[in-house]
């Protein structure tokens, strides 16, 4: 590897061959490369500069499986190019700067998203206000209630506060669609849902309502905080499960599956950049079979043409690759270097001497010049000149006797009268001038007309005789007078002669235009379409390295993509597996993994599977609760991925078609997710609530029932301390077990009731002011006794564990701190006189608490 470098400000340039570059370039900013003679220049820029956003681990294993397949420099900054989008792309293939895409070491800060609370109303089957507070946590929530009581409605308002839609009206006539205001009142349709972030204090509240003339759920007034940025993540791990989610798996098409799926492995980057480099290289590859095409084309209709040019362009089109230069200077040759075509050319292009009337005009001047000259008199010169010299004598001597003859007298009379004299002579001498240069310039006009012919030379054999014939004729008549005859004779040729001259030229250039025309009409199509076909074939010919360089990037790419999608899929598809294993309970189907298939249109999601050890595939062998499971297993993992914001998970009706035992196992599917999710199931079957209870899960369940008008009430169904206090009760109440034996068991159950409230306590204060969910957990994992656990809820600290008895002596009575005592010291401590004194005590030490 050679490198230079120098820095200026804070700009920092550095020549660097590949593959090295995949290694060495340093952890911010972009790349961008530019091209002087053999050398690439990489500029690198602050990270401010950067208008990309890419997924880091995935172009780590992009630069490292370039280096590690020694891809050229050319090939490796086509496939960067594509994956920077298309604009790099194209500049890369065009020589030009671009920016292509780095190593980068900085981190996704990734805000968690918990549920607080919905309230609802006028939507769907909630008429009057109705609000489900849901716990902003971790765990599992159950919001029971029979068909038509309306807990459903909670879920749709929840998904259509986040995402503005519903998948489930979606599918569904427009009936259905239509019915997404309550009939049952006249309250305004409104629904307002607080969500928290985790370590955020403040809660985030969306708020959708719509006006009484709204008639489409997406005509609601939205208030929220500015761009949540949670569009794309909501698309990519869509915490919304329902039952239609479920269905869909049985009845989608594999497609739909796979784009379901496809984002989760989070290398759309690299499969974008296939599709890029499939698109132009389509583009280009089209545009070579095009000229191929092409070039068969026009090469069979030159074929065809009587033309020596056509002939020579066919030859020339007959090998694979032919000769573009020779057929541009085929096209360019004019045939000037032909003496028949010139001359056809100079005959078509002459024109003729003068017009008829300037012919006329012409004769009129010569016959009119000729009778002007015959009437003026021939000028005395020598007797004018005399007159002058006397007149020029008067002006130097004045008056006087003529020196001439001595007699005559010279005085003012004299010079008038010879002055008069003098200047009729010159007038005469002027219009006399005038004429004869009148009848000379008509003579040159004639004797020009007399010399004009046209020629027909060597070649132009090809003329009508009858025009050759007729063009020789009147060329000859016309040159059968000279320009020095008779100024008569000479007008009366021009005027008898100039119209058959006229007329055989006119038909000369039209025969000679004609027959230029012919020969260029056979050949004009042909050589446009050539021109054409040379045109294509030398931009094919410039692309011939690009598309190469094209069609090795795609070679290079789709086995990266195989490998980078069976390694992203491997965790989902282990979660799957797992999640499958517990949901199946007695089913002899075991699920072998999942893969994601093919591209294009023939894109698939595989399930294989063994029945009873017979390899199949499990989608044709499930019965239809099966499948329902199977749809479940498929979509909590990408649902729960780590990388989604989005900490809770709403699950509508999940229990359709499965048998108990599949209930069960979904009721400790749900019990797992909520150890570090947020979790809430809408069912109307008590079986799910039956398992959760009987399984010992920690669950809050609400139950929901509709009455008239669509009122709907919420009901609380025994949290934690709840049902650990009923247990106690009951236990407490069971005569037929010795007060001695049943006292332990009482005074467990209740530690256990305030431990449970201690516990919520704790996450609702703590989390509430914004800490992380995790740090709340580690802190109450860390609290190992009772009284630490108290004293945390209480009083904010572990260590103030000394002021839990006085605090419930002063805020309940003596009898509190005794109580707390108790349950305290529980198996290992005295037996409890009366327990169901005691139970009624921890009761409202529990309230009390809340």
């Amino acid at each position: 590897m050679r490198r230079s470098r120098a820095s200026a400000g804070d700009v920092t340039t550095r020549t660097i061959r590949y593959p090295s570059v995949f290694q060495q370039l340093p952890v911010y900013g972009m790349v961008v490369v530019s091209r002087h003679g053999a050398t690439r220049h990489l500029r690198l820029t602050s990270a401010k500069e950067s208008q990309m956003s890419r997924n880091q681990a995935l172009l780590d294993v992009v630069f490292d499986r370039l280096a590690e397949t020694e891809a050229s420099d050319q090939l490796a900054e086509v496939i960067l190019g594509a994956y920077a989008g298309d604009e790099e792309l194209r500049a890369v293939l065009a020589g030009e700067d671009a920016r292509l895409p780095r190593r980068n070491d900085a981190t996704e800060v990734r805000e968690n998203v918990y549920l607080d609370r919905v309230t609802v109303a006028g939507f769907r089957g909630i008429g009057p206000k109705a609000t489900l507070h849901l716990r902003p946590q971790n765990g599992l929530t159950l919001v029971v209630g029979r068909n038509g009581s309306g807990k459903s409605s909670f879920a749709e308002a929840i998904e259509l506060a986040l995402t503005g839609d519903s998948q489930r009206w979606a599918e569904r006539n427009s009936i259905f669609r239509d019915g997404w205001r309550n009939l049952h009142t006249s309250a305004p349709c409104e629904i307002d849902l607080i969500a928290r972030l985790d370590g955020v204090a403040a809660p985030v509240r969306i708020r959708r309502s719509w006006a009484d003339d709204a008639t489409e759920p997406g005509q609601a007034q939205i208030s929220q905080p500015d761009d949540l940025g949670w569009r794309q993540p909501m698309d990519t791990y869509r915490p919304f499960l329902t039952a239609n989610d479920l269905g869909r798996l049985m009845s989608s098409r594999p497609s739909e599956l796979f784009d379901a799926m496809a984002p989760l492995l989070a290398i759309e980057p690299i499969t974008d950049a296939e599709t890029r480099l499939k698109n132009l290289r389509k583009i280009y590859d089209d545009r070579a079979k095009a000229v191929r095409a092409g070039r068969t084309a026009v090469r069979g209709a030159l074929e065809t043409v009587d033309d020596d040019r056509a002939r020579t362009a066919a030859k020339l089109l007959t090998p694979a690759r032919p000769d573009l230069d020779a057929i541009d200077q085929l096209l360019s040759n004019d045939d000037e270097t032909n003496p028949a075509i010139a001359s056809y050319r100079k005959i078509a292009a002459s024109t003729d001497p003068a017009s008829p009337e300037e012919v006329a005009a012409i004769a009129e001047r010569l016959v009119a010049s000729t009778s002007t000259l015959a009437t003026l008199p021939v000028a005395e010169n020598d007797l004018t000149r005399l007159l002058q010299m006397a007149v020029d004598h008067y002006r130097q001597h004045g008056a006087g006797t003529c020196p001439v003859c001595g007699t005559g007298q010279l005085d003012q009379d004299w010079l008038d009268t010879a002055e008069a004299k003098l200047g009729q002579a010159r007038h005469a001498a002027d219009a006399r001038r005038e004429a004869d240069e009148a009848a000379r310039s008509a003579r040159r006009d004639a004797a020009r007309l007399l010399a004009f012919t046209i020629d027909l030379p060597a070649g132009t054999e090809e003329l009508p005789a009858d025009v050759r014939d007729e063009l020789a004729t009147a060329a000859h008549g016309w040159q059968s007078v000279t320009a020095d005859a008779d100024p008569q004779l000479l007008a009366d040729h021009l005027r008898s002669s100039y119209a058959a001259l006229q007329t055989a030229t006119e038909r000369a250039r039209n025969a000679a235009a004609a027959w230029l025309r012919t020969r260029h009409d056979a050949w004009r199509e042909h050589a446009a379409d050539l021109q054409n076909w040379l045109s294509a074939a030398r931009q094919a010919r410039q692309e011939e390295e690009v598309l190469g360089l094209l069609k090795a990037a795609l070679t290079w790419i789709k086995p990266a993509i195989a490998d980078l999608r069976t390694a992203q899929l491997a965790p989902f598809a282990n979660q799957s597996q797992q999640i499958w294993e517990q949901l199946r309970q007695e089913s002899n189907v075991e699920l072998a993994g999942m893969t994601l298939d093919g591209s294009s249109t023939r894109r698939r999601v595989a399930f294989p599977a063994t029945v009873d050890g017979t390899a199949t595939s499990a989608m044709a062998v499930m019965s239809q609760g099966e499948l329902h499971a199977l749809g479940l297993a498929v979509f909590l993992p990408r649902a729960t991925a780590d990388a989604s914001p989005f900490r809770f998970l709403i699950i509508d009706d999940p229990v359709q078609s499965m048998d108990p035992s599949k209930v069960d196992g979904l009721a400790q599917v749900l019990a797992e997710l909520a150890q570090d999710r947020q979790v809430v199931v809408f069912s109307h079957d008590d079986r799910l609530p039956e398992a959760v209870r009987r399984l010992g899960i920690d669950a809050v369940i609400w139950e929901v029932t509709r009455r008239s008008n669509s009122e709907v009430e919420i009901r609380k169904n025994l949290d934690a301390a709840d049902r650990y206090l009923s247990d106690a009760r009951a236990l407490a109440k069971t005569d037929e077990i010795p007060v001695d034996l049943r006292s332990p068991l009482v005074t467990s159950c209740c530690r256990s009731a305030l431990e449970a409230v201690f516990h919520q306590r704790v996450r609702a204060v703590r989390i509430g002011r914004g800490e992380r969910h995790g740090d709340v957990e580690t802190l109450l994992n860390s609290a190992k006794t009772t009284t630490q656990v108290a004293a945390l809820a209480l009083f904010d600290d572990a260590d103030a564990g000394g002021r839990v008895f006085s605090y419930f002596n002063r805020k309940l009575g003596p009898w509190a701190g005794d109580a707390f005592r108790a349950c305290k010291e529980g198996v290992h401590g005295a037996a409890v006189a009366d327990p169901e004194r005691l139970v009624g005590q921890v009761t409202q030490m529990v309230e009390a608490v809340r």
